[in-house]
């Protein structure tokens, strides 16, 4: 019988430094069949932890029809992060989850999907860009639009020229270099008049105070409340909806998030 508090263990396969704070690690559970069972849509999360540091949720940032492994990203903030931090190749975590619902990608087939992640939000993206690539996502164009400090805070930036093979990925970056030669400003500086979202559905993942502005901007262009979709970070610790931290409304972001549909949100004072 599947209970949902009871982790079960990772291996570290690969650690990769994406930012000078940032690592992207690749595990495998130790039991070949939680592995074979690993099934996740995008934007879903897993609370990964390590014994006597507590655990945390991360987005699955890995391809979700690739399961032989997964990859989770994990910037150094605090206790546990740091402790992460410190580990090598062939160490141990725990695992809990897949949790939450994602994007429900089946209902916007042969729409036009545009991802808006600022900062750490981006790591969300990943994995649909590596299925779209794949030719795995029901979609007609994919677009993503990136707001950063600058640009030693870019993650994965070994992918993109591949992203952009089949992805319209633009990047603006608020504090840049001299040599920068891309979009100077937030996120919002990547929208202009030309823009065409009649067809397109919208997922913005980020710190919150760059949702009004992005909802704004996408509400001028037309887009309808339905078709704009917002992940929500709270404070989560069981997961399941029963500790009640993540309590936003009527809504448990662990258990109904953490994507929810700005029509579902916009009535809720405090959602972001």
């Amino acid at each position: 019988m599947y209970n949902p508090y009871l982790p079960k263990f990772a291996k570290i396969l690969k650690i990769q430094d994406e930012t000078p704070d940032t690592k992207l690690f690749t595990f495998q559970f130790v039991d070949k069949a939680n592995q074979n069972n690993l099934n996740f849509t995008h934007g879903q999360f897993l609370m990964l932890g390590l014994f006597d540091y507590g655990e945390a949720p991360f987005d699955i940032c890995s391809s979700s029809v690739k399961t032989n492994t997964f990859d989770l990203t994990v910037r150094k903030v605090g206790i546990l992060t740091n402790q992460l931090h410190l580990l090598k190749v062939g160490d141990l975590v725990t695992i809990r989850g897949p949790f939450g619902n994602g994007l429900p990608l089946l209902q916007f087939k042969d729409k036009d999907l545009l991802l808006i992640g600022g900062g750490c939000g981006f790591v969300t993206m990943r994995s649909f860009v590596l299925d779209y690539l794949a030719g795995k996502l029901n979609l007609g164009k994919l677009n993503v639009f990136y707001g950063c400090l600058n640009e030693e805070n870019l993650y994965f930036k070994k992918e993109y020229s591949q992203w952009r093979k089949k992805v319209e990925l633009d990047i603006a970056l608020d504090k840049p270099s001299k040599s920068w030669k891309g979009k100077k400003g937030v996120v919002t500086a990547l929208f202009n008049d030309r823009q065409d979202f009649s067809n397109t559905v919208a997922l913005i993942v980020g710190p919150p105070i760059m949702y009004k502005f992005v909802i704004q901007e996408l509400q001028a262009r037309g887009m309808a409340d339905s078709d704009i979709y917002v992940s929500l970070e709270r404070r989560m610790y069981c997961g399941v909806g029963v500790c009640q931290h993540c309590a936003i409304g009527s809504y448990y972001v662990c258990k109904d998030g953490p994507v929810f549909s700005w029509e579902q949100l916009k009535d809720i004072k405090g959602a972001v």
